[in-house]
């Protein structure tokens, strides 16, 4: 039931007012596009963001402006459908942000439902789902490393090239602890500066043991490696040029890097599904200048005798069940 010409064109409109909206922070605009209905629902990214009536839906758009310092919204593809007074339609979308000091993209999924009343087309359900995680309660907005695990996923990039000759593939994720706060303090210019000496030495390591930069966001790698033994090997010389950097260096870097090894041949909703999340999560729990691998990853490379294994770790991870045992490599 395609929508005809007419209704397309209204439909579009109310979605060019949000967007517009809500990338310039005009809660009137954004709010008037709903019904005050009790039964108006809202679907978020976030694990409590089920919003139901008018009133809950405003506390969840302020909630977001809070947490916002910049918005913009790409619409990638999108499809339209009507049948009499009810229209609706599903997009992707990207969606930037700045929050908290960082810069995010985040592929979503999108779907509205709305309904005409007296002229007007008026939302009365929405549906926004960042695939593949879904942040805590009272965060509208993924952390980096979680929104470059989820960019990852979205695109699927190719990894056939990275793969062992068993099929698996070894991820590194990294990013700088506190990077937040550190970009609060020290302002864009110098913020800018020591995220291109970070980015240099990061790369510089990718490049010297033979690895692959999959996607860098942020302040955040996602890297890939044939070898297990030669992405532990990076991640160990990662820290330790960060160290030597840091002995000289007013400002300190302090990176966070967790390693997962996964089968990226067999079964690549798998691999997207889960290893590059898990391999995410692991970094997500690390501490600056820490280095946590996956007990897979330190079965993997336990029998070469030349990895410095330490103290195990266990812990529940954000949108995986179960609890995971990681191991902290010592460098």
């Amino acid at each position: 039931m395609r929508a005809n010409a007419e209704t397309e064109a209204a439909v579009l409109a109310t979605l060019d007012r949000f967007i517009t909206g809500y990338a310039s922070k005009d809660e009137e605009a954004v709010m008037g596009l709903f019904p005050h209905d009790d039964d108006v629902v809202l679907y978020g990214t976030g694990a409590d963001e089920k919003r139901l009536g008018w009133d809950e839906l405003k506390a969840q758009l302020l909630r977001d402006f809070s947490q916002l310092e910049s918005a913009a919204v790409t619409i990638d593809w999108i499809s339209i459908s009507a049948n009499g007074p009810c229209a609706w339609f599903a997009a992707d979308a990207i969606v930037s942000a700045d929050v908290g000091g960082e810069k995010i993209s985040m592929q979503t999924r999108w779907t509205v439902v709305l309904e005409e009343r007296e002229g007007q087309w008026l939302w009365v359900q929405s549906h926004l789902s960042a695939p593949l995680f879904n942040q805590g309660e009272g965060s509208s907005f993924p952390t980096p490393i979680e929104a470059l695990a989820s960019a990852v996923s979205a695109e699927r990039p190719d990894l056939r090239s990275q793969a062992s000759p068993d099929g698996t593939v070894t991820m590194l994720f990294t990013d700088i602890e506190n990077s937040t706060a550190m970009a609060e303090r020290l302002g864009d210019h110098r913020w800018l500066e020591l995220l291109r000496e970070h980015n240099g030495i990061t790369r510089e390591q990718i490049g010297a043991h033979g690895c692959f930069e999959v996607k860098s966001q942020g302040d955040g790698f996602m890297i890939a490696s044939q070898s297990a033994r030669r992405g532990v090997q990076c991640a160990i010389d990662i820290q330790r040029a960060f160290a030597r950097r840091n002995e000289k260096a007013a400002e300190q870097i302090r990176v966070r890097i967790g390693l997962h090894t996964g089968e990226a041949l067999k079964d690549a909703d798998d691999f997207f599904g889960k290893h590059v999340i898990l391999a995410s999560r692991i970094a997500g729990k690390a501490e600056g200048g820490e280095i946590l691998a996956s007990s897979l990853l330190k079965d993997v490379t336990e029998s070469l005798g030349d990895i410095p294994f330490g103290e195990s770790r266990e812990a529940e991870l954000k949108g995986l069940s179960g609890v995971y045992k990681m191991y902290i490599v010592n460098w």
